[in-house]
């Protein structure tokens, strides 16, 4: 059985190897093993980057010139990223793209997220239950801020204009089918866990009826494992570290092999997963030579989308990070088409927990609801406040990052 949007699955894992924080000494470690930079080839970089300067928002936009799909895949919970997609909705409309697919709610739900995002008010509480229906430890408030941001570009349009739509392209999972071990290793619980089929089954389903089956482009925001098109997520055997083989099922993947370079993966900086170990602390994205070109732009220029294929950045390597595994002489043009950066590392935020998510009548069904049964079975009894604290560890940016700081 396939666990729930491993990105994200995979984040929370990584949350809990870092709650027991590092100290000053632990840190100054992970600071020193750092890989050191090519400078001349920084300044290559920076000087690409300065010369063909584009926002992010004009990059990603740019990119439906000649791409049908655009999948933008990020590491999940930092701001600016959100943020980011919400606000490229006018600059989409006029580019002619009225349409933005998204992990982070349902297909079972689009009469809901329609009915929301044309709506003559907004409704807030209608825009929480959807991101609770996906899943309950989702509740924060930039990612419901994007269907507030359709709904007030939709309620300025005037009269008889198309509206543009938010489309929620996940499958409905329940998990409180697994209780143990061997509930997961059941395909007949699988089957309960995932009626419809699986998150990236499901969503490049969706993908491939509303959008390329119908001719309509379409932004497509997820994590960025989901996003992969032409690049195979390794899979690796964790005690070993030795390959074993590829994941060619990711969402991006399915909907690469029926359209091709007509969909692009673009991803959103973040560090990688450690090439010795998944569970590790984060490494530098492209053995830190993407960090030090953000560090030598001057500020108004930190904030940039470029090409990855067929410019100086394809060649940078990845030793350090986990992506490499079963790649010859990996480079990031292996990984990804474009790349969006949004400042330097320190600089980031998470995103912040919507007011009130938990209370005492959905407590239990939240708890359910994790993917992991270990930890459920001991927390039944688990409190609003721990739990709400629990999903703020998430978004601290600094206990997952700051070790790179």
């Amino acid at each position: 059985m396939r666990a729930r949007s491993w990105s994200r699955v995979a984040a929370i894992l990584m949350a809990a190897f870092l709650s027991a924080g590092c100290s000053g000494g632990e840190r100054a470690q992970e600071q020193a093993r750092r890989p050191e930079v090519d400078g001349e080839l920084v300044s290559e970089l920076v000087a690409y980057v300065t010369d063909n300067h584009r926002t992010p928002e004009e990059y990603i936009v740019g990119k439906f010139g000649s791409h049908d799909i655009v999948f933008v895949g990020e590491y999940h919970r930092i701001r600016h990223d959100a943020e980011l997609v919400a606000g490229m909705i006018p600059g989409l409309y006029e580019a002619g793209v009225r349409s933005l697919g998204m992990e982070f709610a349902r297909r079972a739900d689009q009469a809901d997220i329609d009915l929301l995002v044309t709506a003559d008010e907004y409704d807030d509480v209608l825009a929480r239950e959807m991101l609770w229906r996906e899943w309950p430890w989702w509740g924060f408030k930039e990612y419901a801020d994007i269907f507030r941001a359709a709904w007030q570009f939709n309620s300025a349009l005037p009269d008889g204009a198309p509206p543009f739509r938010v489309f929620g392209l996940n499958a409905t999972q329940d998990w409180s089918h697994v209780w143990s071990e061997e509930d997961r290793r059941d395909p007949e619980t699988a089957r309960k866990v995932w009626p419809e089929g699986d998150s990236d089954e499901v969503m490049a389903a969706t993908i491939l009826s509303e959008f390329v089956e119908k001719g309509e482009k379409a932004l497509i925001y997820s994590g960025i494992n989901h996003a992969y098109t032409e690049y195979r997520q390794p899979i690796v055997d964790g005690s070993t570290g030795e390959f074993l083989r590829f994941n060619g099922g990711r969402m991006g993947n399915r909907v690469f092999d029926e359209i091709g370079k007509r969909c692009v993966t673009v991803f959103l900086h973040s560090p990688w997963p450690p090439a010795e170990n998944y569970s590790a602390p984060w490494v530098l994205a492209a053995d830190g030579v993407v960090d030090a070109v953000i560090e030598a732009l001057p500020g108004e220029l930190r904030r940039a989308g470029f090409d990855v294929s067929g410019t100086p950045f394809a060649t940078l390597g990845g030793e350090t990070g986990w992506w490499k595994h079963g790649y010859d002489g990996f480079t990031l043009a292996d990984y990804c088409d474009g790349y969006v950066i949004q400042g330097p590392l320190y600089d980031y935020e998470g995103v912040s927990l919507i007011d009130g998510w938990f209370t005492e009548d959905n407590r239990v069904e939240a708890i359910e609801q994790l993917a992991n049964p270990e930890p459920r079975v001991k927390n039944l009894e688990r409190s609003i406040e721990s739990m709400t604290r629990g999903m703020a560890s998430d978004t601290d940016m600094e206990r997952h990052f700051g070790h790179l700081w």
